[in-house]
């Protein structure tokens, strides 16, 4: 049965089995009431009718107001389709067979196909002993089973993974509220679920007034078998000079890291890539840094149309601030946009934002092969950026994992010469093909990116004498060290 939130339901393969009993667990405030909530009214809005039985003392018209301001809420269902009802003084009075009873009774009268039983830690206390409420988690089990319905026990008691009551049952899931540094962030597990394939491991979410988004770890979402059927051809980079360096242009369906410092010319290659998109072989923009105004103004510098190109539908620009991101969330959004596009050119400015958003640095290799292997089948080719801090870096790459996570590098950096800077480009790395292995000179003008030597006219009077002999494409590369 489908909760109706898209992350929960590919984490748990689709969703809960029905005529089955899970138990919630998680601390307060880590979202199990509105997780619970949320998937009554999307089983109600799609004709299943819902039983909500709180067992804590508040009542629940109380909850109800909690619930009002969230977006999954709709009046028009209560209590027709979901109905709540406090059983605390069922229990109190009457004692747990009383409550029991009247579970089974409601389900049945109502028609019930979810059943959440809020406070099953109110039940350990009641009985008081360990047998008894092992079997009242059985006989719950047996109750979910009989009514043909998915029962979620909800509880805030931080049992252990050994705990009996969790063989009694057909699934466990635990939320998570953890403090990493100075970062809050919300995780589900889950630990189990009989007979369905689900993701392990944790999986990042959020609250917002639309209740909880979760977003499944892009590692264990990503296909089984990637797709690896070769591509003919090379994808133009924009820059004609450029291309001859490539042999080409990128080997398709490739994924390339533009590696350099600030300044080094890293997001005027991605714009280049960009300006050869058209609407049918669209592209997109992932950036943190530069709003889409800021880029528009930056291309328009360099001789391109970028305003243009998001006018006619070639370019979508999808711009995020570099905050409290999780990366799990940047993943999805950003595969969510290419799919919707059916992008072939994505130029992603700021792998480092990424980074920024991992509580686990040593996932970003993982992660830069999910996206891949997910925009595959697209035949999308992606550029990275990556800064780094040291101007001239051909004695030592800043990470040795580079080579796992792209199939291209492209090494920007600076070559010094008395008081000037030159830009430098090299290609250290380029999927299944040769390519220009010397480093060559490049400067940006307003008629875009320009190989050679830098012009004398750039040059203040008492340094152009002092200007490198840095060979420019075509001519021989001097010998000697």
């Amino acid at each position: 049965m489908p909760t109706g939130i898209g992350g929960v339901d590919a984490v748990l393969g689709g969703g809960l089995l029905r005529g089955s009993a899970y138990i919630v667990q998680g601390p307060p405030g880590a979202g199990k009431t509105i997780l619970a909530n949320q998937i009554c009214f999307n089983a109600a809005a799609s004709g299943e009718p819902a039983l909500y039985v709180s067992l804590l003392a508040e009542a629940h018209d109380r909850l109800l107001t909690y619930m009002r301001p969230l977006r999954f809420y709709d009046a028009a269902l209560v209590p027709e389709r979901v109905s709540y009802l406090s059983a605390y003084p069922i229990l109190e009075k009457e004692g747990p067979g009383a409550l029991q009873r009247m579970l089974l009774e409601e389900v049945r009268r109502r028609g019930a196909r979810v059943v959440v039983l809020d406070g099953l830690f109110v039940i350990h206390d009641a009985f008081g002993s360990e047998p008894a409420f092992r079997r009242f988690v059985h006989e719950m089990q047996g109750l979910a089973s009989l009514a043909g319905c998915s029962l979620l026990m909800l509880t805030n008691q931080a049992r252990s993974r050994a705990a009996p009551e969790h063989t009694m049952v057909d699934g466990w899931i635990e939320l998570l509220d953890e403090i990493h540094g100075l970062r809050a962030v919300r995780a589900l597990v889950v630990h189990k679920q009989r007979g369905s394939a689900y993701l392990r491991g944790r999986h990042l979410y959020r609250i917002t007034d639309a209740g909880i988004t979760l977003f499944p770890r892009l590692e264990a979402a990503q296909p089984c078998e990637p797709d690896t059927a070769p591509r003919n051809g090379r994808i133009g980079s924009g820059i004609a000079q450029f291309d001859t360096m490539l042999m080409g242009g990128y080997p398709p369906a490739s994924s390339t890291f533009l590696l350099g410092p600030s300044g080094s010319g890293k997001t005027t290659f991605g714009l280049h890539f960009l300006g050869r998109c058209t609407p049918e072989e669209p592209g997109l923009l992932f950036g943190f840094y530069e709003t889409p105004t800021r880029l528009m103004v930056k291309a328009r510098r360099i001789g391109l149309d970028l305003e243009g190109l998001v006018a006619r539908g070639a370019v979508e620009v999808i711009w995020q601030p570099d905050a409290d991101n999780l990366v799990d969330e940047l993943g999805h959004r950003l595969i969510t946009a290419a799919q919707r596009r059916r992008a072939k050119r994505i130029f992603v400015d700021g792998l480092g934002s990424f980074e920024r958003a991992m509580l686990h640095k040593q996932r970003l290799p993982a992660l830069v092969a999910a996206i891949h292997n997910i925009l595959q089948p697209l035949g999308a080719t992606i550029l990275y950026s990556r800064e780094v801090q040291e101007l001239d870096m051909l004695e030592r790459l800043p990470d040795s994992d580079l080579s796992t996570m792209a199939e291209n590098l492209i090494l920007f950096h600076y070559a010094r010469q008395g008081r000037l800077l030159h830009r430098m480009l090299s290609i250290l790395k380029l999927r299944d093909s040769d390519f220009d292995p010397f480093a060559e000179e490049f400067h940006i003008t307003p008629d875009g990116v320009r190989f050679g030597r830098r012009p004398l006219a750039t040059a203040r009077p008492a340094e152009a004498d002092e200007l490198p002999d840095v060979p420019s494409l075509g001519d021989t590369p001097p010998t000697g060290p």
